[in-house]
């Protein structure tokens, strides 16, 4: 008498109908990444920056408009917190999409560290005209950037492909602009405005990117 070991239909379809649940909530947390890299194009430069007349763009950094006294904070206030949900969500999202890929999978842990790091950014903001607040932001923002330029290189080691490249590059951008917007500070003046926003805008593209690259590729190994 032969036995039967296929999956009865119920069972099967109930195992497919949740990995294609598992496989929407992976791409709704991939897609919240590079929706967290367009707000805070829009929560920045396009509101909060409306709202301080005589703001430069091209000649001031960003982190003022984040800072204590600033007008657009009471914006950006919220908006921080908005921001470290969906880039920790992305980074959840990453590491959902590559099991078995040790590299990748330390890129995404190392992602939702980031994430998760803006809170102390908004616990130590700069506060203008008091150059007290300096040290502690500085500080909080150099472990950030540090999780930043890991996270970036453990997912260039992960991929062997055009995104490993484009990981290389855009950590080199990034990297390159922000020691020269460092070198310009404090400002104001056109090197410091224009090569802060090429760091910045080089690491938002890529998180738009990471998403899209991962999006069709569940289990990546």
């Amino acid at each position: 008498m032969s036995i039967d070991k296929r999956q009865p239909p119920q069972r099967g379809r109930a195992a497919t109908q949740g990995s294609q649940r598992r496989d929407v909530t992976r791409r709704a947390l991939l897609a919240a990444g590079a929706l967290s890299s367009l707000l805070y194009v829009v929560a920045t430069d396009v509101v909060a920056a409306s709202m301080w007349d005589g703001y430069r763009r091209t000649e001031q950094m960003v982190s003022e408009l984040f800072a204590v006294g600033s007008p657009g904070r009471d914006v950006l206030l919220p908006f921080t917190w908005v921001y470290t949900v969906l880039f920790t969500a992305f980074g959840v999202g990453v590491w959902n999409s590559v099991r078995g890929n040790r590299a990748l999978r330390i890129g995404g842990g190392l992602l939702i560290g980031y994430g998760l790091w803006n809170i102390m950014g908004a616990l130590f903001p700069l506060t203008l005209g008091d150059d007290a607040s300096i040290p502690m932001h500085i500080l909080a923002t150099n472990i950030q950037l540090a999780l930043m330029v890991a996270a970036m290189c453990f997912v260039a080691a992960g991929f062997h492909s055009r995104m490993r490249v484009y990981s290389i590059v855009s950590l080199a951008a990034s990297a390159v602009m922000g020691m020269v917007a460092f070198m310009a500070a404090p400002g104001p003046n056109l090197v410091l405005g224009i090569s802060g926003r090429i760091s910045i805008g080089a690491f938002l593209l890529w998180v738009a990117v990471l998403a899209v690259a991962l999006w069709k590729r569940p289990g990546l190994k």
